[in-house]
């Protein structure tokens, strides 16, 4: 889906959940806070004047929060939580003075095992220049930045043995406690992939939350392991931006999750839900289908 097409979806959307809040103060009816998680990756020099601005823009228009102030959104009031995947050195020489200055909060989750060293996982995209943080950068961020796991070298999860993830995902942690001397409760999948097993593998490893790339509103139960974000750079459009930052993003993972639904209707081994259906299901087994659907439950839907 375009680009162009994607904001203008955005912009309905954000013009009718409006509406809907409108008339909900109109009738007296309370509403709870919401909140949005934005994640960037790399902030190239030449565009550090446009991360300021919309750093200042996240100040106007919202509540900037750290990821720990989740579990504490203020009624009717909108929030917004800045990370930044892969730890690069580019995020700690351009973005890092700008929060420190402005005094948002924000978290750079790390690969642990590759301090220093060219990102080979995106090579395609990043510039040739661009290194993860060294272990000095890291101990230089401002008290505004905290540090979150993204693994110890950058893998997809759901492709990998079970050893293998569970020593990305716990050691990774481990390492940057260690580092940091200061503990490490936020993990964000690479890649956005994930799966039940995953989650599991996180809750088991003792982190409070974990960050999918499913640009989905921050659910509003207070203790919600699995949280989407929205995916967000330094060159967007202001009103894309804009629009971003206030959850007119957050319809994606409806088409998403519509798509495959669709996909399994069709397909040769589909079954009747209800003839498939296990007796129990495990709370964690529900992680993907949770972030799409307390999108729905941010809007009052």
């Amino acid at each position: 889906m375009g680009r162009i097409v994607k904001l203008g979806v955005s912009l309905a959307y954000h013009v009718l959940r409006s509406g809907w809040n409108i008339l909900c103060r109109a009738l007296g009816k309370k509403r709870s806070g919401t909140a949005v998680v934005l994640y960037y990756h790399n902030v190239p020099i030449r565009f550090r004047s446009q991360f300021e601005a919309q750093m200042k823009l996240v100040c106007r228009l919202a509540r900037p929060v750290a990821l720990n102030d989740l579990n504490n959104l203020s009624a009717g009031c909108h929030s917004v939580a800045i990370t930044f995947d892969d730890g690069l050195d580019s995020v700690a020489e351009n973005a890092a003075p700008t929060l420190d200055r402005l005094g948002v909060p924000a978290t750079v989750f790390v690969v642990a095992d590759r301090l220093g060293v060219v990102p080979e996982w995106g090579q395609a995209y990043y510039a040739p220049h661009e290194r993860v943080m060294s272990q000095e950068q890291l101990h230089g961020l401002p008290k505004v930045m905290s540090v979150g796991s993204h693994t110890l070298t950058h893998p997809d999860l759901t492709a990998v043995s079970e050893e293998r993830a569970v020593q990305e995902i716990a050691a990774s942690r481990q390492k940057l406690e260690t580092l940091l001397r200061r503990p490490v409760l936020h993990f964000a999948f690479p890649y956005g992939s994930f799966n039940p097993t995953a989650v599991s593998r996180c809750h088991a490893a003792g982190y409070e939350r974990v960050f999918t790339t499913e640009p989905a509103l921050t659910p509003k139960e207070a203790k919600a392991f699995v949280v989407g974000r929205v995916a967000a750079d330094p060159w967007d459009w202001r009103l894309e931006f804009r629009l971003k930052m206030l959850g007119a993003y957050s319809w994606l993972p409806y088409v998403t999750a519509a798509k495959r639904r669709i996909r399994q209707f069709f397909s040769p081994d589909h079954q009747d839900p209800e003839s498939s259906k296990p007796a129990e299901r495990d709370e964690i087994s529900t992680a993907e289908d949770r972030v799409v659907k307390t999108s729905f439950q941010s809007h009052g839907v």
